[in-house]
């Protein structure tokens, strides 16, 4: 493994997750682990990790002092990298062996690939490649008109010299949603990402903000609600872009209320929309 390398993991207030994420990548001989803090629990958190990587050198433990949210904590502790290369990982996963190796290689194989990822193993089921579709605001597992790639922001390796967009993440989406901004600027530009289906992490997903809970709710449709403005630059085109992604978003919503049986979904996607345009302030904690 080249010692240029280095990882970087956002914490939130589940340092178990995060001890275990890091031990993971030291065993496959990390170099330098980064753990930025997004707690904002007047340090308890921080000083937790501090504690169980006293005596290792290895691991550098940087406090934000708020809750940044994921895009804006990713990208602090890239203005404190040591390497060129980072691989960026969720503390909710745990690589298998060989990962960070294989997805070097994939680096160094080709030089207009700046971004490597593995598979996930989420709840049994292994995840691959995955596109957005521009117009339908929806996550697909194979590439269809309207759609481009987008990188696993769970786990990926990142050649920042060979990315064309600076600051890496738009922080303008607190979580979720940060990963499809970067696949769309680096789509426009010809960048090349690549996905390596021999090695996979394990990964536990939505630990900070559970699936279905009023946070996830709110911050995903507010995500595809921001996407709208990013996918296109044309005023009188991105008129038509949002209204077609709203009807779509609307859809979602009401699918998503039957199945849960619950407005809250419908409920979310009218504060995302009054968020988006300035007219709620605040969001609904984490849970």
């Amino acid at each position: 493994m080249s010692a240029r390398l280095q990882a970087l993991v956002v914490e939130y207030r589940s340092p178990h997750r995060t001890i275990a994420c890091v031990k993971a990548l030291l065993e496959q001989g990390v170099p330098v682990v980064q753990v930025v803090d997004n707690s904002a629990d007047d340090g308890v958190t921080c000083a937790l990790l501090i504690s169980a990587f006293a005596d290792d050198g290895r691991v550098r433990v940087l406090d934000a002092g708020a809750n940044l949210g994921f895009a804006a904590g990713v990208n602090l502790g890239l203005r404190h990298r040591v390497s060129e290369r980072v691989l960026l990982i969720n503390n909710d996963a745990l690589p298998n062996a060989g990962v960070i190796a294989a997805l070097e290689a994939a680096l160094n194989a080709e030089q207009d690939v700046c971004i490597a990822f593995p598979s996930l193993l989420h709840d049994g089921q292994r995840l691959g490649q995955v596109y957005y579709h521009r117009w339908f605001a929806i996550l697909m597992s194979c590439r269809w008109p309207g759609t481009f790639e987008v990188p696993r922001g769970c786990c990926m390796l990142a050649a920042l010299d060979r990315i064309p967009v600076a600051p890496l993440f738009d922080e303008q989406f607190f979580m979720y949603g940060e990963e499809i901004a970067l696949g769309w600027h680096l789509h426009r530009r010809g960048a090349r990402i690549s996905h390596v289906d021999t090695v996979w992490v394990d990964h536990e997903g939505s630990a900070t903000a559970k699936r279905g809970s009023p946070f996830y709710e709110e911050r995903t449709a507010l995500a595809h609600l921001l996407l709208s403005n990013v996918l296109e630059n044309k005023v009188s085109e991105r008129r038509i872009l949002a209204a077609v992604r709203f009807t779509m978003l609307v859809l979602r919503a009401l699918v998503r209320s039957l199945r849960q049986r619950s407005f809250f979904p419908l409920f979310a996607l009218r504060r995302a929309r009054g968020i988006a345009r300035g007219v709620i302030t605040g969001a609904l904690p984490p849970s």
